[in-house]
C-alpha cells in the first residue's frame, strides 16, 4: 500500500524486526535530523526496550518514544510532519481486517482536526497532540490507552476532544524531566516498594504530572504515614495523633477514609505505578482510588486539587 501524505510517498516499510532500522526510517521520514540531541535521546530510549518484542506491538512503543520525547522536549511538529507521524503509527495495523474500518475512520477523524484546527493550538496542545494519537491508536488495539485506562473504541471520538481540552502546561513537561534527572523520587519509591529502580523509571515516565505530584507528595510524608501506621491497632491513639497534627477535629467518615487511605499507602503507591486503577462508569472514576485519595487529602498528606469551573453538564 502507498500512503501519500505531507508531501511523501511512505512505502516499502523497513523490518519491524529490526528497531534500529524501524527508528531510522522513522526519525527520517518524520524530518528529525542527525546529530541532534532530539535523535540521540530517541534512539538511547530505544536501545533500552527489549530486543524481541516486535511480534507485540513493539513497533508501536517506538512511536510512543518519539511523541513521549518530542513532546518533553517541546518539540513542535509541523502538519506535515504529523500527517507523517500519524500514518507510521498506524500504518502497520492496516492489514488487520477486524480493525480496517474503524482504523480508517479514526485515521480520516484525526487527519481532518489536524488540518482544520492544529494552526489554531497552542504550542502545549502541539507538542503533545502526537502522544493523543498514540493513545488513539492504543485503544483501537488493545481497548485502552497507555495510561491503562480502559476505553471503548467507540468513544474515540469524544477521547480526542476530551484530551484536547486538558491543560498540557509546562508543568506536567517539567515533571516528567525532573523524574528523568531527579533520582530523589525513584529513589524514594524504591524504598517505599522494596522495587529496582530500572524498573520504575518506565513506570513513572507514563504517569501524567497529577499522579506524580501525588507519589511525590506521598513519599515526601512517608515518615509520618509510617508514623501513623505504628498507631493503627489503636484507633484512639491513631485519631488523637491525627487532630494533634493538624489542629482540629475529624469527622467518624473523615477518620475512618483517613485511616483506611494510611493503611492502604503501599497498595495505593503500587496500583498507581502498574496502572490498575481502570475507571469505571459513565464518569470514568475509579471509586476505590478516589476514596483513598480523599483519605490522604483529609489530613494533608497529598494536596487537594481545585476543580476548574464548569458550566452545567
Amino acid at each position: 500500500m502507498n500512503t501519500s501524505i505531507g508531501g511523501k510517498h511512505i512505502n516499502n516499510m523497513p523490518d519491524y524486526s529490526d528497531s534500529h532500522q524501524f527508528l531510522t526510517y522513522c526519525l527520517d521520514v518524520l524530518g528529525i535530523s542527525i546529530d541532534t540531541e532530539l535523535r540521540r535521546n530517541i534512539f538511547d530510549a530505544v536501545k533500552r526496550l527489549p530486543g524481541s518484542a516486535f511480534k507485540s506491538g513493539q513497533w508501536l512503543e517506538i512511536m510512543r518514544i518519539i511523541a513521549e520525547i518530542c513532546a518533553n522536549k517541546l518539540y513542535i511538529f509541523t502538519q506535515s510532519q504529523l500527517y507523517d507521524f500519524l500514518i507510521l503509527a498506524t500504518k502497520q495495523i492496516g492489514e488487520k481486517d477486524s480493525k480496517r474500518h474503524r482504523l480508517s475512520e479514526l485515521v480520516f477523524k484525526v487527519y481532518k482536526d489536524i488540518m482544520e484546527n492544529y494552526t489554531q493550538f497552542d504550542n502545549s496542545l502541539r507538542s503533545h497532540y502526537p502522544l493523543i494519537v498514540i493513545d488513539l491508536v492504543f485503544i483501537l488495539l488493545k481497548g485502552k490507552d497507555t495510561a491503562g485506562r480502559e476505553i471503548s473504541p467507540h468513544m474515540l471520538e469524544k477521547y480526542l476532544e476530551e484530551r484536547k481540552a486538558q491543560p498540557r502546561l509546562s508543568k506536567e513537561v517539567s515533571s516528567y524531566r525532573n523524574v528523568r534527572v531527579d533520582r530523589s523520587l525513584i529513589d524514594s519509591l524504591s524504598k517505599i516498594t522494596g522495587r529496582k529502580q530500572a524498573s520504575l523509571v518506565p513506570l513513572v515516565n507514563k504517569l501524567d504530572s497529577t499522579d506524580i505530584d501525588k507519589l511525590t507528595d506521598l513519599c515526601a510524608n512517608y515518615d509520618k504515614l509510617q508514623k501513623y501506621i505504628a498507631l493503627m491497632d489503636s484507633e484512639g491513639e491513631l485519631r488523637k495523633e491525627l487532630e494533634n497534627e493538624l489542629g482540629k477535629k475529624l469527622t467518624y467518615n473523615q477518620f475512618q477514609h483517613a485511616s483506611v487511605s494510611v493503611r492502604k499507602t503501599r497498595s495505593y503507591i503500587e496500583n498507581v505505578l502498574d496502572g490498575k486503577f481502570l475507571p469505571h462508569g459513565s464518569h470514568g472514576i475509579n471509586h476505590v482510588r478516589h476514596n483513598l485519595e480523599y483519605g490522604y487529602q483529609v489530613i494533608g498528606i497529598i494536596e487537594r486539587k481545585k476543580r476548574a469551573s464548569h458550566g452545567a453538564r
